[in-house]
């Protein structure tokens, strides 16, 4: 059985490929770029102070999660949309900032990719803010949802801001690279028949 040869363009592409491959293999981890939650798409029971925008870096102002001041008469929750879906990474993946700095302004968070189906990943406060996805949730985060879990007072959210940004599982990666070797292989056989070389 005989291979096709490549001609020294056709072997450095397949260099960058090889190197491309291991790359992906290395790649365990979410990137390390924070950015901020782009959209509020949805809340309940929430009363705005200041700006009343949870999106973008903090300025101060935002929602807290009651319909009244406190204690609220309805604990409420927001959620929140990244554009650039976020990730699992070495420390905390999110952190929810809040105004204020007590451990009695508690919430419970959650995580989507959808917007439909959430799963919960821990429980904050207003000091211990960051947020770990862990083995909780695997895949990309497009959706967070914090829920007031206190009745007493109201976690008061200024900004929500995402640390890593998600990379797939290194296999998906490694398939769509196996298929771009095959394919340059293939063009480079047909390449070498059209000009009646074997």
């Amino acid at each position: 059985m005989q291979f096709p040869q490549f001609s020294s363009g056709h072997q450095a592409l397949a260099r960058l490929i090889g190197a491309l491959l291991i790359s992906s293999l290395m790649l365990s981890q979410g990137l390390a770029v924070p950015f901020y939650a782009d959209a509020l798409v949805d809340s309940m029971f929430v009363t705005s102070f200041g700006s009343g925008d949870v999106t973008g870096p903090p300025d101060g102002g935002g929602l807290f999660l009651g319909d009244t001041f406190d204690p609220p008469v309805n604990p409420g929750f927001l959620t929140v949309e990244f554009l650039t879906p976020a990730g699992n990474g070495s420390g905390f993946d999110f952190e929810v900032l809040d105004v204020a700095s007590s451990t009695n302004e508690t919430a419970d968070v959650f995580v989507s990719s959808d917007g439909m189906a959430f799963s919960f990943v821990q429980s904050i406060n207003a000091v211990a803010n960051g947020v770990e996805l862990g083995g909780a949730f695997a895949g990309p985060v497009r959706f967070l949802k914090i829920a007031n879990s206190s009745t007493l007072v109201s976690i008061d959210i200024d900004a929500i801001r995402a640390n890593y940004v998600y990379v797939p599982e290194p296999g998906s990666g490694i398939t769509a690279l196996i298929a771009i070797v095959c394919a340059a292989a293939q063009c480079c056989r047909r390449g070498r028949r059209a000009d009646g070389q074997r």
